[in-house]
């Protein structure tokens, strides 16, 4: 019975270890390896669905295949096939695997049976919507880039700034005379694909705002972190803290705000955990932050490989801070946050399968002032504007005009 005990201890002890540094290694390519391949495709979810039919002003699809994505959410969206596109809204019904939605509107011809393509990248004007990457708007240049000008025909001028790592390039959208909006891109994103920040810049631009779209380290021709992985804020926030600079000494505005999209907020929230009694900066929007890195890898863990118990979590994150030098409980700013008085703007989707949306909950238990807190549901990652544009811009509008 002793051998018996002796070998079932050693066997456990085995599966930890390897368990262990195989988990430790996915943690590794998924979220800390800054050396990716940056596609170009634009405005394609990696999830296909089927168009099983359509009538008038409806489209049922078929989203078997899609265990995430914006065809089971609500919101505005687009719908992309091989001959022609359409935009939905409502969801009429959700029978099974058949998901109804309204249609908006339909451009070209989509066929009963094709596999399809969504996107959440959309833009309006004049009450009529485009949908990035289609060919009646692909959003690029001359040159092949996607630019404020080609995304959103918003002038701006191509810059660089200073960090301690060396210089940085950016975008600086050209038209406002109250302030600056520096937009902090998410986790594997670049300056120059950071849609949110582009699709955003004419609405902040009537604000009166400018929009500087700035790299960090370990973007795509910028200065790589000395440690070779992305720290989620814990040395990004200086590229961040010399962006800031960059305008006060270039511009000097009378409102600087900070923005950060999904891994766009550990820099932030970074930045004000190392400047705590600052007043260089206004306010802060953030759309489905990372403000702890850590909690993002156990929930999409779980949702991953939900056959790892979750006693064998802490192991995985012992394994990968051992393995790769790192130490996941500083890359956790949300005290920070909560004692931070710079006014802050929150959009966060119950629905987000990649960002938790209990870290923002988080927040708005423990933060008593100078938080606004808009919890969409049914919304996923970073698609706030498409479940109600008209709100979210509101909702902007009257943040910026609440700042003293």
């Amino acid at each position: 019975m002793k051998k018996v005990i002796t070998g079932i201890g050693i066997l456990l002890l085995i599966g930890i270890l390897g368990g262990g540094w195989f988990f430790s290694g996915v943690t590794y390519e998924v979220g800390l390896n800054p050396e990716f391949e940056n596609t170009s495709e634009v405005g394609v979810a990696e999830d296909r669905v089927t168009i099983e039919n359509i009538s008038q002003g409806t489209i049922s699809l078929n989203v078997e295949e899609e265990m995430w994505g914006v065809m089971l959410e609500d919101g505005v969206y687009g719908v992309l096939g091989a001959n022609g596109s359409a935009v939905v809204n409502k969801i009429i019904s959700l029978e099974g695997d058949i998901i109804t939605r309204e249609i908006l509107q339909l451009n070209g011809k989509l066929e009963v049976g094709e596999r399809v393509a969504s996107s959440a990248l959309l833009k309006i004007e004049n009450g009529v919507y485009s949908i990035l990457g289609t060919d009646d708007y692909e959003g690029i240049d001359e040159s092949g880039k996607y630019t404020p000008k080609s995304v959103s025909n918003t002038d701006y001028e191509y810059i660089e700034y200073e960090s301690d790592l060396g210089m940085f390039p950016a975008y600086l959208t050209s038209k406002g005379d109250t302030g600056v909006v520096i937009f902090v891109h998410g986790f594997r994103g670049a300056f120059e694909r950071d849609f949110t920040a582009m699709l955003r810049a004419p609405d902040f631009e009537s604000l009166g705002f400018r929009s500087m779209i700035i790299s960090y380290r370990n973007d795509a021709n910028a200065p790589k972190d000395p440690s070779g992985l992305y720290q989620y804020g814990v040395t990004e926030w200086i590229d961040l803290d010399n962006a800031i600079k960059y305008v006060e000494e270039n511009i000097n505005p009378e409102k600087i705000v900070l923005w950060g999209t999904s891994g766009g907020g550990g820099p932030v929230t970074s930045w004000l955990q190392n400047n705590p009694n600052s007043d260089r900066v206004d306010g802060i929007i953030f759309e489905a932050p990372v403000i702890s890195f850590w909690e993002s890898v156990e929930v999409n863990g779980k949702a991953r490989y939900p056959f790892i118990p979750e006693l064998f979590f802490p192991y995985i994150k012992l394994f990968t801070e051992i393995r790769y030098g790192v130490d996941f409980d500083t890359m956790d700013f949300r005290d920070a946050l909560v004692k931070s008085e710079v006014p802050v703007l929150l959009f966060h989707g119950d629905d987000d399968e990649w960002v938790p949306v209990d870290m923002s909950d988080y927040i708005a238990a423990n933060r008593r002032t100078n938080f606004t807190y808009i919890r969409m549901s049914n919304v996923g990652h970073v698609t706030s504007w498409n479940a109600d544009p008209v709100r979210y811009i509101f909702e902007i509008k009257k943040f910026l005009e609440s700042l003293k």
